[in-house]
């Protein structure tokens, strides 16, 4: 085993070839990050010609003489190899001294244990024993977190397996009110399209009224510009929108249809009164008539407001050949009764159903399953999906120049 420098085709295609790899270590991040003009390096360990880990870390400047050294969800590589682990974090601390490092931080993308969304552990993964040899290499274990963290990334994911999965099994598995919320954007004619780079603000003007409601920071513009920019079709940002130009006309055939029932249910109970079944015919045909009235007038008024097309939701997903990611999302609180959220996610999950790809990431929980827990509702939206909590191993960090490491412990500690 070699220790060394990877090329961005190296690293870009070890990456995407792995079963557990995240989208900051793909190689259009490194794209985003050298462009940024982010110190960042590219290592790995071969073996003859054969890549078997790889790596993207940053380096940030700190006390002036020193760097402090991050891998955002790596690296990556089989942590079932205990040999290799041992070899490349070895190799990793003997590398960033010599890049003047005062500490290395990772947090690999590699599951703890996996839960259900009632807060009961139905599973602790092999890996769990890497908590143990990281600290045989002196790293330590920054502990089993909940909770979001401005700075460090969320130790709980709300993740749907798809293996083996169809659209009809997906949706069978769903809790009731997940089901009928999707059968009823089917109905409606919610439609979803893909945002290009030029439309980014409608986006941003969702996610800018979400953040607004709800009591959680959104990233700032950059963050997803900056993504479109560089990931290419590695970003996907899809928008539900209402098209009324062909939405009323459904409304309208819908209406016609029910008329048409009413009247036949008319002549049947002139010729019979006391038609029972007719008489229920009837009511119900009456009822989901004034339902599509209601509908048909709301959708003309809008019409006439908004134009032919009218945005209710929009969400931000990135992509690799392992998993569809759900990073963020805003819908029109107005137009909430739309359910275009659950357009999206439907659209989505298809995707990923298309493109064989067999894990749908619905992304951060906080892991505090209590009913006072700051994302309940979020916890509860995500479960009804069937869903499993998978939760990571959290982050380690070594000490590099341990005096000095010290001293900017204790100084933080003071600041803080």
């Amino acid at each position: 085993m070699k220790f060394t420098t990877l090329t961005r085709e190296q690293f870009g295609e070890f990456s995407d070839q792995q079963s557990y790899s995240h989208f900051t270590q793909m190689a259009v991040n490194y794209d985003l990050k050298t462009a940024d003009g982010v110190d960042t390096h590219l290592v790995g360990v071969t073996e003859g010609e054969k890549v078997i880990a790889a790596c993207l870390l940053t380096a940030m400047p700190v006390l002036k003489k020193f760097k402090y050294f991050y891998s955002n969800r790596g690296p990556v590589m089989d942590y079932t190899d205990t040999e290799l682990v041992k070899f490349f974090f070895t190799e990793l601390k003997r590398y960033v001294k010599s890049h003047h490092a005062l500490m290395v931080r990772v947090d690999p993308y590699v599951p703890y244990q996996r839960w259900n969304h009632d807060g009961e552990k139905l599973e602790t993964y092999p890996t769990a024993s890497l908590v143990t040899t990281m600290k045989d290499l002196e790293f330590d274990h920054q502990g089993f977190t909940v909770g979001f963290d401005p700075i460090h990334q969320g130790r709980w994911h709300s993740v749907l397996d798809l293996t083996g999965k169809d659209d009809k099994t997906v949706l069978k598995d769903m809790d009731s009110l997940r089901k009928r919320n999707i059968k009823k954007v089917v109905k409606n004619g919610v439609k979803v399209r893909f945002l290009d780079s030029d439309e980014i603000h409608l986006f941003r003007q969702f996610m800018k009224d979400t953040s607004g409601k709800k009591e959680f920071v959104d990233r700032d513009d950059k963050f997803y510009t900056d993504r479109m920019k560089h990931f290419g079709d590695r970003v996907l940002v899809p928008l539900a929108y209402i098209d009324f130009t062909t939405y009323i006309p459904e409304l309208e055939a819908e209406q016609e249809k029910l008329n048409q029932e009413i009247e036949k249910a008319d002549q049947e109970i002139n010729k019979k009164p006391d038609n029972k079944k007719a008489v229920n015919k009837k009511a119900a045909a009456e009822q989901q008539l004034t339902s599509v009235e209601e509908k048909l007038s709301e959708a003309k008024n809008l019409n006439a407001e908004h134009g032919d097309t009218l945005p209710i939701a929009a969400s931000f997903f990135l992509i690799n050949p392992y998993e569809v990611v759900y990073l963020a999302g805003g819908s029109s609180n107005e137009f909430r009764h739309f359910a275009g959220s659950y357009a999206i996610q439907w659209k989505m999950i298809n995707y990923a159903l298309e493109h064989g790809i067999n894990r749908y990431n619905f992304y951060g929980i906080s892991g505090n399953f209590s009913e006072d827990a700051e994302d309940a509702g979020v916890i509860k939206f995500k479960k009804g999906f069937n869903a499993d909590v998978i939760e990571y191993v959290g982050d380690f960090v070594a000490p590099i120049n341990k005096p000095v490491y010290k001293v900017y412990s204790t100084l933080k500690r003071v600041r803080g």
